[in-house]
């Protein structure tokens, strides 16, 4: 139990910290595919050597690495803010919209790089994909995750429901 009087304040600090916590969960989760998919297109052979000889299979495993490592350092710089006693609601709203949306592509990539039996039940990324959706839900949707970050810079001006001014 906290003050009285503080408990939306309070609740709304444990969303920051939660938020960043949940993108790392995303993040995990890509970064299994990812790890996979290297494995995968190291062995898996086609036109007489490893399918990691081409281009077109390395570079978006390449890219979703990148990706997922600019979203893991966005989560652990929101996280330190929160150690540090410092304000981290933006980068913790930036990360909770960005870091599920990230991991859902990259894992979506890792799927494709096994072909069609990345969609198979032998493989996790099907299930991986599935608990990234959900995870974008809770803690609160992409939208309002923007919603926080837009107040943020602009205030009440990126309010929805304020009234236009008519001339």
């Amino acid at each position: 139990m906290g003050a009285e009087g503080r408990g939306f304040t309070e609740v709304m600090a444990g969303f920051d910290f939660s938020r960043a916590l949940i993108a790392l969960q995303c993040i995990g989760a890509a970064q299994a595919s990812i790890d996979e998919a290297w494995a995968y297109s190291a062995e898996r052979e086609a036109f007489g050597g490893p399918i990691a000889q081409f281009q077109g299979v390395t570079f978006p495993i390449v890219e979703g690495e990148t990706q997922i490592a600019a979203a893991r350092q966005l989560a652990y710089h929101a996280l330190a803010l929160r150690d540090a006693g410092q304000p981290h609601t933006v980068e913790a709203a930036m990360i909770k919209w960005f870091g599920p949306r990230t991991a859902f592509d990259v894992i979506h990539q890792c799927l494709l790089t096994f072909g069609h039996y990345g969609w198979s039940m032998d493989l996790p990324h099907q299930q991986r994909m599935r608990d990234v959706m959900g995870l974008e839900i809770g803690d609160g949707t992409a939208q309002i995750m923007k919603l926080i970050v837009a107040r943020a810079r602009v205030g009440r001006a990126a309010d929805p429901k304020r009234q236009a001014v008519t001339a």
